[in-house]
């Protein structure tokens, strides 16, 4: 790395710098190329979830954040503290969580917490304070003395995510934290990361769980191949991702009058009008939701009574599914 990169990388160990910086990296097993040139920040205190296909190099990725393999090229900065010259630093405020994480099978599950809270430097009162903080973060508390094989898959994880909190982390690396759980826990973990994040920790997140990933996710970045398409606000994303217009449906309260679809059509950003019976309508809408907002108001000043209004965009699991099966 050059040394004006490395002066900056070591100027900005500071709460403000980004939790998460990724400069150029690619990671390379033997001929197959797992992760292409990605470049990628994320701030303090967001919930990023990284999303694709199976094999997109999303694990990899994982695994190169924390340490566990040396990238081909290029530059990982965790906490303002670049991974290659400084990782006792980069790693120490980290906290990695791997998809199927294995569990001691003989050990009881504040045993299990003890060994690991022992590896953090936690001792006395503090460490048993601390793991019974944890394993009501989880909701296990009342399993704390049940034996680790005896826990369901969705417990297990559940139990790994504890042991991930224990020395409070400021960056939460989670590969597949769901797999395995049930609604309820699916829940629990969403509310969890969100109180992690309001304390000012930052949470780097895949899941195939799509619909709940970007209900729980301030920020996404899809995976194809190794490249990362896009990265940023989940709606923007998403817009950006499906190159289509979104469809605006409209259901009027009574019959329009005859001037209705040269109404619609005087809009220069109304497209594809398409009526479905005298009451409901479609069009594409080439604009913010400002302009929309001004067009509606429009349409009830022209005596058009709009009763219902929606907005219908391709989801983040058709947007996968296409890649998945996108034979380039």
């Amino acid at each position: 790395m050059s040394s004006t990169l490395t002066d900056s990388v070591e100027e900005k160990s500071t709460a403000k710098s980004p939790s998460v910086e990724v400069h150029d990296l690619r990671i390379d097993y033997g001929s197959h190329l797992a992760v292409d040139g990605m470049n990628l920040e994320i701030p303090v205190g967001t919930i990023y979830g990284l999303v694709g296909p199976n094999g997109a190099g999303k694990t990899s990725t994982f695994k190169a954040l924390a340490s566990l393999l040396t990238p081909t090229h290029g530059h990982i900065i965790l906490n303002g503290y670049n991974i290659a010259t400084h990782q006792r630093l980069a790693l120490a405020n980290i906290g990695y969580m791997p998809d199927m994480a294995p569990v001691a099978s003989d050990l009881k599950v504040w045993e299990f917490l003890e060994m690991f809270a022992g590896a953090h430097g936690l001792s006395g009162k503090m460490k048993t304070e601390r793991i019974r903080e944890c394993l009501e973060q989880v909701d296990l508390l009342s399993e704390k003395n049940a034996m680790c094989t005896a826990l369901s898959r969705g417990m297990m994880q559940r139990l790994v995510l504890a042991k991930t909190l224990l020395h409070k982390p400021q960056l939460l690396i989670l590969d597949e934290p769901a797999s395995g759980m049930d609604i309820k826990s699916r829940v629990k973990l969403r509310n969890v990361l969100r109180g992690i994040c309001r304390q000012g920790s930052t949470v780097l997140i895949s899941s195939h769980i799509l619909p709940e990933l970007t209900e729980m996710c301030d920020m996404i970045g899809v995976l194809h191949k190794g490249k990362l398409l896009d990265s940023g606000n989940v709606d923007e994303v998403l817009h950006r991702m499906t190159g289509l217009l979104p469809e605006i449906r409209i259901r009027l309260a009574e019959a329009p009058s005859q001037n209705w679809i040269r109404f619609l059509d005087s809009n220069p950003k109304v497209s594809s009008v398409q009526g479905q019976d005298i009451l409901n309508y479609s069009f594409h809408f080439d604009g913010n939701s400002c302009e929309l907002s001004l067009f509606i108001h429009d349409m009830i000043s022209q005596g058009y009574l709009v009763s219902r209004i929606a907005e219908q965009q391709r989801s983040l699991e058709e947007i996968l599914l296409d890649l998945e099966y996108d034979g380039h």
